[in-house]
């Protein structure tokens, strides 16, 4: 089953005047299945930021069709759509938009506090999430009280806790150190593996692109080319390098370790 599905899915933009500026997405159809963890690479420009831009329900397409959940988000009135954008997607941004007013537990839980959810029900899930995620100790810490690996680890269990039809992750480990990267990463899995939870990741870093099960590269608003990770994942990160080198421009890369 589809979780998520775009047919042609479009985007210009246009000047103030009236006039055509620029075709940010071109025809691009992308499908992703219940369970999947998918990864979106590509040059600056390329498209990324406006894709996942219209996943995310913050813009809407200038052509073709975004399905997420059975639902086209685009023909949802306003009060409707934020409800569809509260309960069907989860969020993890590259600067963890946590409260710093609030301890990690009161983050995570923000969801289901929103949903009026049980607090025997909230707290099992915390729980059950905390635990799977190893952050069961600070979740009566502040934000700043933190490591930037904990506070993305939190982020992860905010944007899983009301069990969304689907998660987007903008840059998960844009800002941490190669050693927090791996344990985000890492955590990522473990949602998607144990708990079968739904996951597309934009990202420039070939290492965080590795633990993905398939890699979707996006060139000039148009799909370039897809690889699979198979059973080997220094392969799999060899091969999204070589396409990395194929597509050209610039990733921002930071310095990137080996898996």
């Amino acid at each position: 089953m589809n979780v998520l599905e775009t047919r042609h899915l479009s985007k210009m933009y246009f000047s103030k005047k009236g006039g055509f500026s620029h075709q940010a997405l071109d025809n691009f159809n992308i499908s992703v299945e219940k369970g999947e963890f998918v990864g979106v690479m590509g040059p600056s420009g390329s498209g990324k930021t406006t894709l996942l831009n219209l996943l995310a329900t913050i813009d809407k397409p200038t052509n073709g069709d975004l399905i997420i959940n059975g639902t086209n988000p685009a023909k949802l009135k306003d009060q409707k759509l934020a409800l569809f954008r509260r309960r069907e997607l989860g969020f993890i941004f590259q600067d963890f938009n946590l409260l710093e007013t609030l301890t990690i537990r009161e983050n995570i839980l923000l969801p289901l506090a929103l949903d009026k959810v049980r607090q025997k029900e909230m707290e099992s899930r915390l729980m059950d999430l905390a635990g799977t995620l190893q952050i069961d100790h600070i979740l009566n810490h502040r934000t700043y009280e933190v490591s930037g690996g904990q506070q993305q680890r939190a982020a992860c269990a905010r944007a899983m806790i009301h069990e969304p039809a689907l998660i987007l992750a903008d840059e998960p480990t844009g800002n941490l150190d190669s050693k927090s990267a791996k344990q985000v990463m890492d955590s990522l899995t473990k949602l998607n593996r144990e708990k079968n939870a739904t996951i597309l990741t934009v990202t420039h870093d070939p290492t965080a692109a590795s633990f993905c099960e398939r890699i979707i590269f996006i060139k000039d608003g148009k799909f370039f080319s897809e690889i699979r990770k198979g059973t080997n994942r220094q392969d799999f990160y060899q091969s999204i390098l070589d396409t990395v080198s194929v597509l050209g421009g610039d990733f921002h890369e930071h310095e990137s370790h080996r898996p």
